[in-house]
């Protein structure tokens, strides 16, 4: 009895995978057809089956242009776009440290430039006693002449 029972086992095993191949009972071998019309089983499972592959084949296969897409194409679309804005970011940052090294570069230049410059800037001249010579825009020696004088003896000789 055990035996017949494994036997009938394998037997809807087989048939349910043939089954999943085959679009139509009428393409199985005869011995999987008979076994179909003896278990009550796999009769159910092969109208189920046949049935689930109507409906789908009543659906247009492709309406591209028509409706919208499908779940899965819109979420891997989402996710291609998502990835797409966080790897421009990724590269936005990743120019901060670039931009960084040479703007040190650019400031230890200055830098450099600037103390060399002050460095070698040209000193005023100082006395033997050290103290350094400093003259005034606005003290004039006391005697030269100014404008004035000119303009004032100029009106002398003209009256």
């Amino acid at each position: 009895m055990w035996s017949l029972l494994k036997k009938d086992r394998e037997n809807c095993s087989q048939f349910l995978e043939s089954l999943e191949d085959k679009t139509r009972l009428t393409v199985l071998p005869s011995a999987l057809r008979g076994h179909a019309a003896t278990c009550k089983d796999c009769q159910a499972a092969a109208d189920e089956m046949l049935a689930s592959r109507e409906l789908l084949l009543a659906l247009p296969a492709s309406q591209a242009g028509k409706s919208r897409p499908w779940f899965a194409p819109r979420v891997l679309a989402a996710i291609a776009a998502r990835e797409a804005e966080l790897r421009r970011s990724l590269d936005t940052w990743t120019a901060v440290p670039k931009l960084a090294a040479r703007l040190t570069w650019a400031c230890a230049l200055a830098l450099l430039l600037a103390s060399t410059w002050l460095y070698e800037k040209p000193r005023p001249a100082t006395k033997a006693g050290g103290d350094a010579t400093v003259e005034s825009l606005f003290d004039a020696p006391a005697a030269s002449t100014t404008q004035d004088d000119i303009l004032v003896s100029l009106l002398e000789k003209g009256q």
